[in-house]
């Protein structure tokens, strides 16, 4: 018996090396420990961006930020914005420009009491008088780098208005963001949290010049003739000026009321007060300084929103003889800010 045996082959499919496989994937959340400053800006009342310009005195400005928080809101504790003016010279800080005075230094304060926003403390701890801080305000907002978990993110209004005598600076003329134009406000605005992490923006920002007379006060005198008569009571003298500044005083020949004939020149009026410390007359031809001079400016560093000179007196030497009534001359005062 032939007994046959068949081998029967199974194709098995060919040999397998390699394998790719792309349905896995890896996930991983960075979180900030740092509180992040998205965007910043220095604007009007009208909503138009101040920085790198110059603003006005006496007009409501405000700082806005875009502030996130990957641990939430209650890690943020403050927000500092500090701004002064450079005085010529890059390298200085906040409250530490090289002069004294209220009108050189600006800090205002965002504390954080409650962690949920919008029951913050707002504070103007620098200056006194110099300038004034508005209301603040907080607008939940997308945190634009879509930040996963518990980030919390807050538009932040700081409105303040400058004041009259808020130090003049030129305008800058680098736009670019940081430190680098002299005779400028530089500020920093930092955010701080818990742990005492921080994120912080610079940038600077100008001022216009600004003079004024206030007000000045009307000296009356009675006297006869021959008589060295004084006013019965010192006037005072309102300015403002936001840089160095000269004052000076002119005083026009004083006529009889009744009957113009009859005059007294104007160098028989003396005064005396601000920086003139004894008593002077006026030439005929030039005026009187009560300030500075031709030259000279002083006093960039008052504080408060004006400057009352208080002590400014007058009298007026009589002639023998002298038509008797009433005698009117106008008073000048020329405040000159420097530039």
């Amino acid at each position: 018996m032939i007994v046959r045996i068949q081998v029967v082959k199974q194709v098995y499919a060919a040999d397998i090396t390699t394998w790719l496989d792309t349905n896995s994937t890896l996930s991983v959340s960075v979180l900030s420990l740092e509180p992040r400053i998205n965007w910043y800006d220095f604007q009007n009342s009208n909503n138009i961006s101040k920085l790198n310009t110059q603003i006005d005195v006496n007009q409501e400005y405000k700082f806005i930020i875009n502030v996130s928080s990957d641990q939430g809101w209650d890690d943020i504790e403050f927000i500092n914005i500090t701004a002064w003016y450079d005085n010529g010279n890059e390298s200085t800080t906040y409250n530490n420009s090289g002069n004294l005075g209220g009108n050189l230094n600006l800090f205002l304060q965002y504390e954080n009491t409650t962690g949920t926003g919008n029951n913050a403390v707002y504070r103007m701890l620098w200056p006194d008088d110099e300038a004034t801080k508005g209301t603040l305000t907080e607008v939940v907002s997308t945190d634009p780098s879509g930040s996963p978990g518990n980030t919390d993110c807050y538009n932040i209004t700081f409105p303040f208005t400058p004041g009259y005598q808020f130090r003049y600076a030129p305008n800058p003329a680098n736009s670019a963001a940081g430190y680098n134009d002299l005779k400028s406000w530089n500020f920093n605005i930092t955010v701080l949290d818990t742990s005492n992490k921080i994120d912080y923006k610079i940038n600077e920002f100008g001022i216009y010049s600004y003079t004024e007379v206030a007000s000045a006060g009307m000296p009356t005198i009675q006297g006869t003739p021959g008589e060295n008569a004084t006013a019965a009571s010192s006037v005072s003298v309102i300015t403002r000026s936001n840089n160095n500044y000269s004052l000076y005083v002119d005083v026009d020949t004083l006529v009889h009321t009744q009957n113009p004939a009859f005059t007294m020149p104007n160098t028989t009026v003396w005064v005396r007060g601000a920086d003139v410390s004894s008593w002077t007359n006026f030439d005929g031809n030039n005026p009187i300084y009560l300030y500075g001079d031709e030259t000279t400016y002083l006093n960039a560093s008052d504080n408060d929103t004006s400057k009352m000179a208080s002590d400014i007196d007058y009298k007026v030497d009589i002639p023998n003889p002298q038509q008797a009534g009433d005698y009117n001359a106008t008073i000048s005062y020329f405040l000159r800010t420097q530039i």
